[in-house]
């Protein structure tokens, strides 16, 4: 496979650090401090690209990111969001099967593979940390099968809505920095379809746009109980 560099943007980090989210910031063994540099990716720039060495995993300090691949046919498939304290870049084999893009300006922490695949098998904190992320990884690896291959689009939207809820500190004010289209490829739907679902819970007094990036839940139960199929979902067409 050829491999392609990411873009030449990334640069030592200026400033201070940002802090992660208070949920986030005591889950990573104190050993790894030592091991990681602070990077900065301006948005619409890459992490990594599919097929460059994967001699380095990251973990995101601020802003948004996501993996994705570009198909043979042109479309762009998003695998996963990463958000402030999410780890990534985990290969098994040698190389990354995925770009890694900032959608919004973006602080990282990237940490040598080499070095700390030796830590991990000389302190038993790291080793146990680094099974419990691929243990997450695959969790949800096939929560989102489960949601390509048996959801209809109105329940797509909804479980991305409430998996964003249940990181927000108050459970229904989410941050949605990504664009419609950016959610259209995490969830196989075309932007127009995402619009319109958006715009029938808004209609139905189920969320409510608080910003140009916010989203409120107003009836958090209700959206629940419409992603385990015990309420009709909003119907969009073919959706």
């Amino acid at each position: 496979m050829q491999t392609h560099s990411a873009l030449p943007i990334s640069r030592p980090h200026q400033g201070p650090v940002p802090t992660l989210p208070p949920h986030r910031s005591d889950d990573a063994p104190a050993s790894l401090a030592s091991l990681g540099t602070v990077v900065s990716v301006r948005r619409g720039g890459a992490v990594f690209r599919e097929g460059d060495p994967a001699l380095d995993w990251y973990r995101i300090v601020s802003g948004t990111g996501c993996t994705c691949k570009l198909l043979s046919d042109g479309r762009r498939q998003i695998g996963t969001f990463l958000h402030a304290g999410d780890f990534f870049g985990f290969e098994a084999l040698g190389e990354h099967g995925f770009d890694a893009e900032a959608l919004t300006d973006l602080v990282v922490i990237r940490y040598p593979r080499r070095h700390t695949e030796a830590l991990a098998q000389s302190d038993g904190a790291v080793g146990h940390r680094f099974r419990e992320i691929a243990c997450r990884s695959l969790t949800a690896a096939y929560e989102w099968l489960l949601t390509l291959g048996r959801r209809t689009a109105t329940e797509r939207v909804i479980g991305f809505l409430l998996e964003l809820a249940r990181m927000a500190p108050d459970g229904k004010t989410i941050s949605l920095p990504m664009s419609r289209n950016d959610i259209g490829d995490y969830l196989g739907l075309t932007l127009e379809t995402v619009s319109r679902i958006f715009a029938a819970l808004r209609h139905d007094g189920l969320i409510e746009m608080t910003g140009a990036h916010r989203v409120s839940l107003l009836d958090r139960p209700a959206l629940e109980l419409m992603t385990e199929g015990d309420e009709p979902a909003v119907r969009i067409g073919n959706a």
